[in-house]
């Protein structure tokens, strides 16, 4: 029998500005982001890519909200620039990894992530804004 290697593709998602896919900015605060684009990676390749809402079905800040919808669309990684420690948790949580330093446009931190630039975190947010 042959063994066959199954490629698993990677969804990641970055808190953006706007619904312009890969040419969004990235938004400095995962939370309060308007959209999330999520990109299809394989092998270092972008095959893919969708913008989606972050409002949430309630329709009221809740620090889990995101994480919820991020799950729903079978995200893998989040590619942040700013962070809540409650936020973090929630993703962590649901084993989407974290990884933070991402700036510019989307496609600058897909980038960044494929050639590891970005460091990953699970604990203490990065985010030091009062409302944490």
């Amino acid at each position: 029998m042959i063994k066959q290697e199954v490629e698993k593709m990677t969804k990641i998602a970055i808190p953006s500005m706007s619904d312009s896919g890969l040419e969004s900015d990235v938004c400095a605060h995962y939370g309060s982001c308007e959209y999330f684009t999520i990109v299809d990676v394989d092998n270092k390749n972008i095959v893919g890519f969708k913008s989606i809402s972050n409002l949430s079905p309630e329709g009221e800040h809740n620090c889990a909200a995101p994480s919820i919808i991020l799950k729903s669309h079978n995200v893998d990684a989040v590619l942040i620039s700013g962070i809540g420690g409650r936020p973090l948790m929630s993703l962590v949580e649901k084993n989407i990894k974290v990884f933070a330093g991402a700036t510019g446009k989307v496609s600058n931190a897909v980038e960044n992530y494929n050639n590891g630039l970005l460091r990953e975190i699970s604990t203490n947010g990065t985010c030091s804004c009062s409302h944490h």
